[in-house]
């Protein structure tokens, strides 16, 4: 009788798992569910007459009578804040004894953001000299994190380890750069004292782990004032989690990743994509994709950021500066730079401070939308064929690979 319920229930259960267990194993599942997330909620939202239905799902209170509070509001504000902190356990580990222990490596994120970042303004500005109308030029200097990862992690040995770290810490230093722009040009409402407050409650981060505090409890004490300060300030509040993360004691961050990695990777990050890439898809935005401040953005995310990339990332490895792992060619750095242009959530964030025309808003967030997708598929391409192009640019260029490139 056993045998017999082995052979009718167990055994069509483990034939349909094992595939899904074997992914997990190699760390691409997430991947997997971040891509299947984006394409069912893209389809969703283009159904004709439920699709609105749809969009407005994510946007609407939930219980008008307490507040405004949305899913999105939870998801973003909320949930993606753990995803935070588990980004910023994994980067406190590489810069303690990873990857980006060393002066030279470490400075090699600081340097790449700064390129990503004043190459794409430049180009935005190029766009709309003529109208003197410079609103979004912030928008193509962002990336989104998760889904940036989530492709990374899709991707699985095909990225090395090295280009893994070294774009998490780039993309954190990229959003703060973006985030702190438009505090100084976009929020001249903020409350001083809510910065203040935000500024101290780091610095009592930083006390904690001068006088050796090993409980992790106050951590997160003050990382919850952080994060109430900026939903207050109207600053995006998961970035708080980055600041408590990093100054949590070393020995606890496998304890807590494990803890958080289920939740983060299964639930919060293919909630977020279903909420924040609910966006219409028409031929009118196609044709306002012509419009200069949208152009200036496609073009920003698709080109200014891997321009602005490998182009500082060079220059810090000629002026010794910075170094690379022999391992790590310059298409490794191409395709990271091209996997930068997924602005998605941060740059829609930014565009809603950017812009008071609705209508500007909307077709400015799918030319985002398309950018992104578009960085994301080119990337993955060019990780997946790395060898095959490293090996054409030996073949075609070969002064200018051996004596630039390479050095």
């Amino acid at each position: 009788m056993k045998k017999r319920i082995h052979k009718v229930f167990v055994e069509p259960i483990k034939d349909v798992s094992s595939p899904i267990v074997e992914i997990e194993q190699t760390g691409q599942l997430s991947g997997f569910l971040l891509l299947n997330a984006l394409f069912l909620t893209l389809l969703f939202a283009n159904i004709p007459l439920s699709g609105t239905a749809y969009i407005q799902f994510w946007s609407s209170p939930l219980i008008p009578e307490v507040g405004n509070i949305t899913s999105l509001d939870i998801i973003n504000k909320g949930l993606m804040t753990l995803f935070m902190v588990e980004i910023g356990l994994d980067l406190k580990k590489e810069f303690v004894y990873g990857e980006l222990q060393t002066c030279q490596r470490a400075n090699l994120p600081l340097i790449a953001a700064i390129g990503g970042l004043v190459i794409p303004i430049t180009i935005f500005c190029f766009f709309n000299q003529k109208q003197s109308n410079y609103a979004g030029w912030i928008i193509p200097t962002t990336t989104d994190i998760a889904f940036s990862l989530g492709i990374l992690k899709l991707l699985g040995n095909k990225v090395p380890n090295f280009i893994k770290v070294f774009f998490v810490a780039l993309v954190i230093i990229d959003d703060l750069l973006a985030i702190s722009l438009l505090v100084a040009f976009y929020l001249p409402t903020v409350a001083s004292l809510k910065i203040v407050l935000i500024l101290l409650s780091i610095l009592a981060l930083i006390g904690l782990k001068y006088i050796k505090t090993t409980h992790i409890i106050p951590y997160f004490l003050v990382g919850i004032c952080i994060w109430w300060n900026m939903v207050q300030a109207g600053l995006p509040p998961a970035l708080s989690g980055i600041f408590t993360a990093l100054s949590i004691p070393i020995h606890r961050i496998e304890e807590l990743k494990r803890w958080l990695y289920m939740p983060v990777n299964y639930l919060i990050v293919p909630l977020f994509v279903f909420a924040n890439v609910a966006v219409t898809i028409n031929v009118e935005s196609l044709e306002f994709l012509q419009e200069s401040h949208v152009t200036g953005v496609l073009i920003g995310l698709l080109l200014g950021k891997p321009l602005g990339i490998v182009m500082a990332t060079w220059l810090a490895v000629r002026l010794n500066i910075a170094k690379l792992p022999t391992n790590i060619n310059w298409v490794h750095i191409l395709g990271m730079g091209i996997l930068a242009g997924t602005g998605v959530t941060v740059a829609i964030f930014i565009t809603e401070h950017s812009y008071l025309h609705t209508q500007v808003k909307d077709f400015i967030k799918v030319g985002v939308i398309i950018a992104s997708l578009t960085s994301g598929i080119l990337s993955t391409l060019i990780f997946i064929k790395t060898n095959s192009i490293a090996n054409l640019f030996q073949w075609s260029f070969p002064r200018l690979f051996t004596r630039n490139v390479r050095s």
